[in-house]
């Protein structure tokens, strides 16, 4: 949370809202702002501003999938159950079809799947009162307390130290032209996957 505004976050469930309580290792004012004494930054090594972006950003990514690897190892979970848990504590009483839709699983994979964590105790599912052939599912374990809050814990502090280095300002104008970007690239890889010819 920065001055009381959320910031969106990839999540194993799709975007959500992120926030946390750690801090960055201590940075000046000059550092942050990409200054030196009073020099203007420059690009290291000559690569532009956008590219040292995209490689951040890609480290990020690795480091954050590494993470959430390690914190679902630890609890026994594969990654469709994290997702799944994700968008059913986000989707409380949500029906097998809307989480099937949601992880892009088959009827029985689904089934499979809430079978699983039903055993486990980290889900119930319960007969639909409108409609006695539908159940709902709802989820029985806490994913903001321990031990399942391992799932979170890399966003979380990732959030809170950017928090810490930078205006509420500058992170909305960041998180706008990363959405913004991530929009036109998927629309250009859709538009190219399209113009593709049919290897048949």
């Amino acid at each position: 949370m920065t001055g009381g505004r959320m910031l969106p976050a990839c999540t194993l469930g799709g975007t959500t809202e992120i926030k946390g309580s750690a801090a960055m290792p201590n940075i000046s004012a000059a550092a942050r702002d990409g200054q030196d004494d009073g020099q203007s930054p420059s690009p290291t090594n000559g690569q532009s501003p956008a590219l040292l972006l995209s490689m951040a950003l890609t480290e990020y990514a690795a480091a954050r999938s590494a993470s959430q690897n390690e914190a679902r190892r630890s609890l026994g979970i594969g990654e469709m159950d994290a997702r799944a848990l994700a968008y059913l504590t986000a989707n409380p009483g949500a029906r097998p079809s809307a989480l099937r839709a949601h992880l892009g699983l088959t009827s029985a994979g689904v089934s499979t799947l809430c079978d699983r964590l039903i055993e486990r105790g980290t889900i119930h599912r319960d007969t639909d009162p409108s409609d006695r052939r539908a159940s709902l599912l709802t989820v029985l374990v806490d994913l903001d307390a321990e031990p399942w809050n391992r799932l979170g814990e890399f966003d979380r502090g990732l959030a809170a130290a950017i928090a810490a280095e930078a205006e509420p300002e500058t992170l909305l104008g960041l998180a706008e032209l990363l959405t913004h970007a991530l929009s036109v690239g998927n629309a250009s890889s859709t538009d190219a996957g399209a113009g593709a010819p049919d290897p048949s």
